[in-house]
């Protein structure tokens, strides 16, 4: 039996945290598992950390390790193995020569397209459990926390 206090162990369990981190990680293990019925049997849960992050006309390494919360060495390990498997391809970036784009190929396009469909899968599915009016208001919740979260990191009110 544990020494700590009953109320500290119950916020550890189901604080907004905790909850948050637990339905982001069910939400891609299950975008994962539909893109492998979609035919994509080797994206992985480790590969969506960059093609997460991944904007469309390409984004430099270390803005994707940024964006992660990873190194930029894991970042490269992830890119990579995308690359060995033909999702991602490596570019110079026209603005500045010296550093490297990583681009979707056709087939990580493609791999997109099949990932926007099964978002919209897993938003159905979400709607049946939590309703349609739920759904739009956890969505608006969201916005709002992660517009709040931008500006509060940008500032000095720390």
């Amino acid at each position: 039996m544990s020494d700590l206090d009953e109320d500290l162990l119950i916020m550890r369990e189901k604080n907004i945290g905790r909850l948050l981190q637990r339905a982001a990680r069910a939400y891609s293990e299950r975008a994962v598992d539909l893109l492998h019925h979609h035919g994509y049997s080797d994206i992985t849960l480790f590969h969506t950390i960059l093609i997460s992050n991944l904007d469309a006309d390409g984004t430099r390494l270390t803005v994707l390790a940024d964006r992660a919360g990873a190194s930029k060495q894991a970042m490269g390990q992830i890119a990579g193995d995308l690359e060995e498997k033909g999702y991602i391809t490596r570019r110079k970036d026209q603005k500045d020569s010296r550093a490297v784009l990583i681009c979707f190929t056709e087939k990580g396009k493609d791999a997109l397209r099949a990932a926007y469909n099964v978002k919209l899968m897993i938003e159905s599915e979400y709607e049946r459990v939590i309703g349609r009016q739920n759904m739009k208001k956890l969505q608006s919740l969201l916005e709002n926390l992660v517009a709040e979260q931008k500006i509060g990191k940008s500032g000095s009110d720390l």
